[in-house]
């Protein structure tokens, strides 16, 4: 039997490890992606010593890459690490959820500063999603077996509270997840009839690197719930739209409360 396969992009850390952890708990082939290569063999190393698969010929992986990068996500880039025409490299749930923050005020944030958080944030996404898509890594399903709830590959976007809510010091970043649920939304309009689902889980302040320099028994005090998320709690959210085979253009927020005040 085939093990189902996922990429996830920033999975070296933060809510992208966990997201892998849980998926390769569930018996998912986990293959992470990052920039930097150090911290990626130390998730893979991790993830096949916790969560080991049944065939030591295809165990988790990782891909060093920089994804705000056309250059990479090419034939030659990506493409001759995860090839296509091999059914056990195929996609079955791709994890958008790599990204980087903003912590400075619109006016004194440079140009490339902000061109770089867009490339990472949305760009990059969407030139990825798109070789992926194209190249047949990540193909769709008959549409008999569409209908009848077979078939099942996903993508899922992770987006942010400030996509929706912006944030003080965080223009470029808000406006970079808005833009993830637009795309969402989007895709989801044009890949439903090829049995490709597309969704979206929107994060609030979650206990990572990313909100390590914030105040968090501030922030708590804004939360109805008290207190920041933990990075597993947005990956059971990864876990559950992968696996509802009827989920589809879904953006569940998962942020403590923080959306309804």
């Amino acid at each position: 039997m085939r093990t189902p396969h996922v990429l996830i992009t920033g999975g070296s850390r933060g809510i992208g490890l966990s997201i892998a952890s849980l998926f390769a708990r569930h018996g998912h082939r986990c293959t992470l992606l990052s920039r930097s290569e150090a911290p990626l063999r130390t998730a893979v190393v991790s993830l096949n010593e916790q969560h080991p698969l049944p065939s030591a010929s295809a165990q988790h992986a990782y891909i060093a890459g920089d994804i705000a990068s056309p250059a990479f996500w090419s034939a030659s880039g990506i493409g001759a690490q995860l090839p296509a025409k091999e059914e056990g490299s195929r996609l079955d749930v791709l994890v958008n959820c790599a990204g980087i923050t903003q912590g400075s005020l619109f006016v004194a944030t440079e140009a490339d500063r902000i061109q770089n958080i867009v490339d990472t944030n949305l760009t990059g996404m969407m030139v990825g999603t798109r070789f992926l898509l194209r190249g047949r890594y990540f193909g769709g399903a008959p549409r008999k077996d569409v209908r009848e709830g077979k078939g099942n590959r996903c993508i899922i976007n992770v987006a942010s509270l400030l996509a929706t809510h912006g944030g003080h010091g965080a223009v470029a970043y808000a406006a970079s997840k808005a833009g993830v649920l637009g795309f969402t939304r989007a895709l989801a309009a044009e890949l439903g009839r090829q049995g490709v689902r597309v969704n979206a889980v929107v994060p609030g302040y979650v206990e990572t690197d990313m909100t390590g320099g914030l105040d968090h028994a501030a922030l708590s005090q804004r939360i109805p719930l008290g207190r920041l998320g933990k990075p597993e709690e947005i990956a059971s959210a990864a876990l559950f739209l992968a696996q509802n085979e009827y989920a589809h253009n879904c953006v569940i927020n998962i942020d403590g409360g923080l959306s309804a005040v």
